[in-house]
This record gives C-alpha cells, sequence and structure tokens, in this order.
C-alpha cells in the first residue's frame, strides 16, 4: 500500500515525496490540532498543527482560495486542505492546511491496528447522558412538524437531538477512532480541529465521528454523490435483520423521504453536468446498527474548475439533514430545535489546490471542546405520516454507535 507524505519545503526548491512500507491505521499519539480522515479507500493524517494555515471564516471560493495561496508563498507545493463547514453555512468553518500530511490506503484487514492504537488502556466510563432536549420534549417537536405538514407548509424536516456525556476520563482517541472504524468500515471517519476565534494556532476542540454518507467526491471532471434518507435499526436474528432490510426496500414513508432527497440533489446537479447518472430506485446499503436508502449519483462536471466543497456547498444542506422545500424546512428547524448544530449536519472533508476532493456530511458524531465532556447528535427525517416515538428510537439507534464506541 503506497503512502505519499506531503512536507513543506523551502522556497525555489522542488517537493520531496517517498513511498513508505505498507502500515495499518494512522493514529498514533492523535493529539488536538491534528487531522485524521479516512474514506472507504484511502486515509489522511497530519500531526502536529503549529504553523499549520487556519481559518475560522464563513466557507467560500476566495477564503479557501487565500489559504492556498498562502499555503503555494511558504513553499508547499501539493498543500491539502482538511475542513468542517457548519449546517448554517452563514457561520464560520474550521479550515486547515497543516505543513505536513500522510496519505495512505486503509488496511486491508479493518482488524489491523497501528501500535499504539490496539487498546492498551481501558475505555472511559461514562459518568453521566444529558439529552438535549429530553425524549418527550423531541417527540413534541415531531408532532409540531406533522402539524405543519398538515397545513401544507412542509413536505419533510430533519429534526435533531444531541446528547451531554460525561467521563472519568478524557477520551483516547486512536482507541475511539479505530473502534469507530470497525463498526463503519465503508465509511468516512473523521477527527478534525475546531479552531479558535479567527484561526488562532491553537485548536478550540475537536469534531469526530464516523458518517456513512458521502456528499461529493471530485476526481478531475467527474463527480460522485451518495444520498441517504430513510433509514431503520438492524437486529442481531438474521432472519429478522432481512425481513427489516426487506421492509425497508418497499417502505412507502421512508421511499417518498428518499425521493424529496434524490430528486433535489437531481435537479441542483443537472445545473452543473453535461452528463448524470441518477439511478431509477434505491438500493438498501447497513452499517452496524442501521439499514439506509442508498442512491449513487455520477455525473461530468460543464465546468471543471467546479471544485468538489463548491459543489457540495451548492447542495448543502440537502434534503436528507435539512427537509423539504429546503428554505422552509432550515427556518422551522431554527424555531423548532433547541440548540445550535454547529458542526453537526455539516460538511467534513479534503480538497487540493485542484479542486479534486471529497466531503461527507457530518454525522453519527461529536463535538469535543472540554476536557471530559462531548456533545453527541443524531437527527431522523420527520414526514407526513411518521411517528414520534419512532424518530425518537431512530435517533437514540444512531447516537448509540458513537457511545458505545466512546465508553
Amino acid at each position: 500500500m503506497p503512502t505519499e507524505t506531503g512536507t513543506p519545503v523551502p522556497h525555489n526548491t522542488a517537493a520531496t515525496q517517498q513511498s513508505l512500507p505498507a502500515r495499518g491505521w494512522m493514529l498514533d499519539d492523535f493529539a488536538r490540532g491534528d487531522v485524521f480522515f479516512a474514506s472507504p479507500t484511502t486515509q489522511w493524517r497530519s500531526q502536529a498543527s503549529k504553523g499549520a494555515l487556519s481559518a475560522m471564516e464563513p466557507v467560500s471560493v476566495s477564503v479557501v482560495q487565500s489559504l492556498f495561496d498562502e499555503a503555494r508563498q511558504r513553499g508547499l507545493t501539493e498543500p491539502v486542505l482538511f475542513g468542517l463547514v457548519p449546517f448554517d453555512t452563514s457561520k464560520a468553518a474550521s479550515l486547515t492546511i497543516p505543513l505536513a500530511y500522510e496519505r495512505a490506503d486503509v488496511p486491508y484487514s479493518n482488524t489491523a491496528t497501528h501500535s499504539a492504537a490496539s487498546g492498551q488502556t481501558a475505555k472511559p466510563h461514562i459518568l453521566g447522558r444529558t439529552p438535549v432536549p429530553a425524549p418527550e420534549a423531541y417527540g413534541d417537536m415531531v408532532r409540531k412538524a406533522l402539524t405543519l405538514f398538515a397545513e401544507g407548509d412542509l413536505k419533510k424536516v430533519v429534526l435533531s437531538r444531541a446528547m451531554d456525556i460525561e467521563l472519568d476520563q478524557p477520551p483516547n482517541y486512536p482507541q475511539l477512532l479505530q473502534d469507530l472504524l470497525r463498526r463503519n468500515a465503508h465509511g468516512y471517519t473523521f477527527a478534525l480541529p475546531i479552531w479558535g476565534d479567527g484561526g488562532t494556532s491553537l485548536a478550540s476542540g475537536v469534531m469526530v465521528g464516523a458518517s456513512p454518507e458521502l456528499l461529493v467526491r471530485r476526481e478531475g471532471d467527474r463527480i460522485f454523490v451518495n444520498p441517504l434518507a430513510g433509514s431503520i435499526g438492524r437486529n442481531s436474528d438474521p432472519d429478522t435483520d432481512a425481513a427489516l432490510k426487506a421492509g425497508l426496500a418497499r417502505s412507502e414513508k421512508d421511499l417518498r423521504e428518499h425521493a424529496y432527497v434524490v430528486n433535489d440533489i437531481e435537479r441542483i446537479l443537472r445545473e452543473y453536468c453535461d452528463e448524470l447518472d441518477v439511478p431509477s430506485g434505491p438500493s438498501v446499503i447497513g452499517t452496524d446498527t442501521l439499514w439506509h436508502l442508498s442512491t449513487f449519483i455520477t455525473g461530468q462536471l460543464r465546468d471543471p474548475a467546479v471544485t468538489a466543497l463548491q459543489l457540495s456547498c451548492a447542495l448543502h444542506p440537502t434534503p436528507a439533514i435539512c427537509g423539504q422545500p429546503t428554505d422552509k424546512a432550515f427556518e422551522h428547524i431554527h424555531h423548532l430545535e433547541p440548540f445550535d448544530r454547529e458542526y453537526f449536519a455539516g460538511l467534513v472533508g479534503w480538497q487540493r489546490a485542484n479542486g479534486d476532493g471529497e466531503w461527507a456530511l457530518t454525522l453519527r458524531c461529536a463535538m469535543h471542546t472540554e476536557p471530559t465532556r462531548l456533545r453527541v447528535y443524531a437527527g431522523a427525517g420527520t414526514v407526513a405520516g411518521s411517528d414520534p416515538e419512532s424518530e425518537i428510537a431512530e435517533t437514540a439507534t444512531k447516537m448509540e454507535t458513537f457511545i458505545r464506541a466512546l465508553g
């Protein structure tokens, strides 16, 4: 498995690159300010955030370009930007270009570990859980949404809730990320810094998680989009689990929810693509805890200068994490939810200076800003016919994926 290493070099010299031996997960000595991002095929890692280029501003073409311009001025010949874009893109994104990074294939076996990630210490103990809001209050939010559907204002809204987790010690990131990778082998596992105000060199927190959902991958003028919408919990009994999968594939409520997402994404992509391949119906894919309806879309960009992040921002927020119509759902989310989503249900990923990159939705995740406290998030799509108790159960299942890995 080849490994690519990007390093800063003095002005007027060539970049140095080398091939390193095959290795496991690049998780050793993870510290606040470091970067880890893994797709189903590739992993990225940077260490030592000192001197990294960073910005804490609303995402824009000019902000991204200025970071790449500064990287070139510093002598970085192959810079890679990593970032977190919030659910509300009018708020500050956390963007960073590290001075050095490594890129490698993922291990052939998901049980492969790097020495420090093999779990020599016990997981933290969970001392307390505080729901935000309480489950019954979340159920009331769903009931309010059902009233809006009946009034004809909305077709779908995605409502989220959170859980504040108190630990007896700080999380062990190598261990936590290894556990998330094992639970979500085909997803997008990440731990990216949240910079202080103004993009200071000291990270104020970490966004960590294992998203099942790719928003955009760009390779030259080819783009790949994989929306998920409509899900159901899995069961340990194989026959029951198979029946749940089959039931999701023909669920009128879930197929309708999924169609809202795919139709909206297709409408936007046709503004950017000369060629677009959209399957006639979804397939069903699984994580360790959930079955999801999935549609894998491919296309060719009309303008190859459109970057992965630009296209992601054009699609964001999709009905998968907001609702339909998007503008009305976005407005109602701010009125119904009793907390700021911040980076939850935003974008997480990476991008090269040429615009190639990979951006996933920031799901199945937590924000870590205090030593022993994390906020875990989950959301569920609500449409006419949704059951508040089922939405409570779905969000609990989604949060439990992360909580089990944590402690």
